[in-house]
């Protein structure tokens, strides 16, 4: 589990808990504090985890995670689409490799014992630039997403507020809400309408938003701010 924040009832510390859902969403307005908490998930997952454990990609178009990549988990950092195309394309060639074979036992498949290595993280601000007009270059690990657990990936995805209402049925973000991964929903148009969990955004302070789980529903959260 990773802290990230505190919530506004209970005043008790809030985690995503990569354990139980691989991935995590979050929307929000210019301002709203996504790439801050982009910034404390990833400080959380070095601090908690070795470099053999976890390794981090940064697809980061407005280079606005530089400083947290400065870490030895870090094996990629993508500012373009010229370079995020070729390497998650990389990506999932060795993913594809580390999916069950058809002949393990059940033992294996609970231990996650058919291969070894550090769990991937990738780490995504500004999705809405990413996906852009020609088509998002994580589709080629859609498919990948529903199998996360198994093959260890981890998808942490950051969008902008603004046209929010649209992008829940483009590909990979349809695919992360059918799988009820959990999200914070920061600052935004409350006319963007229910994004995930049934929850509309609205104007909210920096930092706060409301995260949305499947098992707890949703609940006011203000996050952590990263020196």
């Amino acid at each position: 589990e990773v802290p990230f924040g505190i919530d506004e009832n209970a005043l008790a510390t809030v985690s995503a808990d990569f354990g139980a859902d691989p991935h995590f969403l979050v929307i929000g307005d210019t301002e709203a504090g996504k790439s801050n908490l982009l910034r404390v998930l990833c400080a959380g997952v070095t601090a908690a985890q070795t470099p053999e454990q976890a390794k981090i990609i940064f697809v980061d178009y407005r280079r606005s995670l530089l400083d947290s990549s400065e870490v030895p988990h870090q094996i990629g950092y993508a500012t373009s689409s010229a370079t995020a195309g070729p390497l998650l394309a990389e990506v999932r060639d060795a993913l594809v490799k580390r999916l069950p074979p058809p002949d393990l036992t059940a033992e294996q498949l609970r231990t996650r014992s058919w291969w070894s290595g550090a769990d991937l993280y990738l780490f995504v601000d500004d999705y809405d630039l990413v996906a852009g007009a020609a088509g998002s270059p994580f589709v080629a690990l859609s498919d990948l997403l529903p199998q996360a657990r198994d093959i260890g990936l981890h998808v942490v995805l950051a969008r902008s507020a603004g046209g929010a209402g649209r992008a829940m049925f483009e590909p990979v973000i349809q695919r992360l809400r059918e799988m009820g991964t959990p999200g914070l929903i920061m600052s935004g148009n409350r006319d963007e309408g229910a994004l995930f969990g049934g929850v509309r955004p609205g104007p909210l302070p920096p930092g706060r938003g409301l995260f949305v789980e499947r098992r707890a529903g949703s609940r006011l959260v203000q996050t952590a701010l990263h020196p």
